[in-house]
C-alpha cells in the first residue's frame, strides 16, 4: 500500500525545463495553475443502501438519477466530471471551460443540470453546513469547499476568503433518501405477490431470461457510445492508455488500478504539476517513500528515495509493464516556421530561443499553451507584461470579454484599467 504523500508539498524532481512551455524566458514561461485540476473527483451525495430492510420493516433507497437532456458536448478534460445530486436537480460539474468544435459552442466551467442549464456555482445544504466544488479565484486550485452557515468560507490551499461563493451560489438542499415501509399485516396482498412471482419464474422463465439478456446487450452498447457514463462519473477517472475507469481510494487519497496494482494521483501542488504513481513491487521497496513519476522528455521513470530526493529508477526494475498518463502537451503549433494571424493580417515568425511567435508591430510574443486544459493562446505584450517581472503572460477571456494577466505564480487577475487594450489582439 502507498505511503502518505508527505513530499507532495515540496517541488517536483523535474526542473521546469522538462516541459517545453516551461523553458521559455520570463515573458513566455507557462503556468497551468489557473486551470489545474484537483487530484480527485468529489463524492456524490446520497446513500447506496438499496433494499436494506431493517427490523421495523422499512428500507431506504436513493431516488433514481434524472434523465439528462441538452447536455454540453465535447468536454476533453482529463478527469471525469462528478455527478452532484440535490433535492431538485442532478448537476454535472466541469472544472474548466472548453470549446466544442463540432457545434462551435464555448462552454464555461461550472455546473450543468439534467436539462443542460448552466450555473456558475452550486452549494449543497445539509443542515447548517454547505458544500460545493470550485476553482479558487486566487490560487487556481480545484477544491471541495465546506463551511458552516453564517461563516465566511476560505480556500484550504491559500487561505483566501471566498465571500462571493457564499453570496452568489445557487443553494440546493441535500438529496434525501426515501424511506419505504412494508406493511406487516396485509398477508393476503403479500401472498398474491408471491404467487405471481412463482408463476413468472416457473412458466415464463425462458422468455424472461431472453428479455434480460437482450436488455443487457442493449445497455452495454448504449453505455459504450455515451459520452458521459453515469456509472463511472462518481469518484472515477477514465485512463485512455488502460481503456478503463479507475476509482478513487479514500483511504490513500489517490486513484487505484487493480490489474496493475498501481495507485496514482495528479500532484498539482508540486511545480510543475505532474502525475505520480505508486507501483506495488517497486515502490514498496522504498518504505515510507517510493512515489514515481515519468519524465516525458527523457523517457525515464524517477522514484522518490527519501524526502524530496528523486532519482532515476534503477535498471534492475522491469518497466515494460508500467503505464503512465500521456503528456498533456501535443506540440500543436509548436516550432512552425511561421503562422498567419487573422486578427492582424500578418504572418509572424517563430523565434526558437524564445519558443514563441513574435509580432514586431505590436511587440507581442505568443504561443499555444496546450499544457493546460483547455489549451489556450497566451501572449506577452511589451509595455504591459514587462511590468510583471518573471510573469506577465496574458490571456483573453472571450466569455467575459476581458484580458487576464498572471501577476504571480498561479495567480491570474483581470488586467487593470490603467492599461490601454485598444491595440491588443488575440487568436480565435
Amino acid at each position: 500500500m502507498p505511503p502518505s504523500r508527505r513530499s507532495s508539498s515540496s517541488s517536483s524532481h523535474r526542473s521546469s525545463s522538462s516541459h517545453r512551455s516551461s523553458s521559455r524566458s520570463s515573458h513566455s514561461s507557462h503556468s497551468s495553475s489557473r486551470r489545474s485540476y484537483s487530484s480527485h473527483s468529489s463524492h456524490s451525495g446520497g446513500s447506496r443502501t438499496f433494499g436494506n430492510y431493517g427490523k421495523t420493516g422499512t428500507r431506504t433507497i436513493t431516488p433514481p438519477k434524472k434523465a439528462r437532456t441538452n447536455q454540453p458536448r465535447g468536454y476533453m478534460g482529463s478527469l471525469a466530471t462528478p455527478l452532484i445530486r440535490s433535492s431538485r436537480h442532478d448537476y454535472q460539474y466541469y472544472p474548466s471551460r472548453w470549446y466544442d468544435e463540432s457545434t462551435g459552442t464555448r462552454y464555461e466551467a461550472g455546473y450543468y443540470d439534467e436539462n443542460g442549464q448552466y450555473y456558475k456555482n452550486v452549494a449543497i445544504k445539509n443542515g447548517d453546513s454547505y458544500e460545493t466544488q470550485l476553482q479558487c479565484n486566487y490560487c487556481g486550485t480545484q477544491i471541495k469547499l465546506k463551511w458552516q452557515e453564517g461563516a465566511i468560507p476560505s480556500c484550504p490551499n491559500c487561505g483566501a476568503l471566498l465571500n462571493e461563493v457564499a453570496d452568489n451560489s445557487v443553494i440546493e438542499d441535500k438529496l434525501q433518501d426515501q424511506i419505504l415501509s412494508s406493511s406487516s399485516g396485509d398477508f393476503g396482498r403479500r401472498l398474491k405477490r408471491i404467487a405471481v412471482t412463482m408463476f413468472v419464474f416457473i412458466f415464463a422463465l425462458p422468455m424472461l431470461m431472453f428479455a434480460c439478456m437482450r436488455k443487457i446487450v442493449t445497455e452495454n452498447k448504449r453505455a459504450e457510445s455515451s459520452y458521459v457514463q453515469e456509472e463511472n462519473s462518481e469518484d472515477s477517472i477514465y485512463i485512455d492508455v488502460l481503456d478503463r475507469y479507475c476509482y478513487w481510494d479514500d483511504e490513500y487519497e489517490c486513484y487505484y488500478d487493480e490489474p496493475t496494482d498501481c495507485y496514482f494521483v495528479y500532484a498539482d501542488e508540486v511545480d510543475p504539476p505532474e502525475w505520480q504513481y505508486w507501483y506495488e513491487g517497486i515502490s514498496s521497496d522504498y518504505g515510507d517513500y517510493g512515489w514515481m513519476s515519468y519524465h516525458y522528455d527523457e523517457g525515464l521513470w524517477y522514484i522518490e528515495t527519501s524526502n524530496g530526493n528523486w532519482e532515476v529508477l534503477p535498471d534492475s526494475y522491469d518497466t515494460s509493464e508500467l503505464w503512465h498518463v500521456p503528456e498533456m502537451g501535443t506540440g500543436k503549433y509548436l516550432e512552425q516556421e511561421s503562422i498567419y494571424v487573422e486578427a492582424t493580417g500578418r504572418t509572424c515568425e517563430w523565434i526558437p530561443e524564445e519558443e514563441a511567435y513574435y509580432d514586431p508591430d505590436t511587440d507581442c510574443y505568443f504561443f499555444y499553451n496546450d499544457y493546460v486544459e483547455p489549451p489556450v493562446w497566451q501572449y506577452w505584450y511589451g509595455g504591459i507584461s514587462s511590468d510583471y517581472p518573471g510573469y506577465g503572460n496574458m490571456e483573453y477571456d472571450t466569455g467575459e470579454e476581458c484580458w487576464y494577466i498572471e501577476t504571480s505564480n498561479g495567480n491570474w487577475e483581470v488586467l487593470p484599467d490603467q492599461y490601454d487594450t485598444a491595440g491588443l489582439w488575440y487568436m480565435e
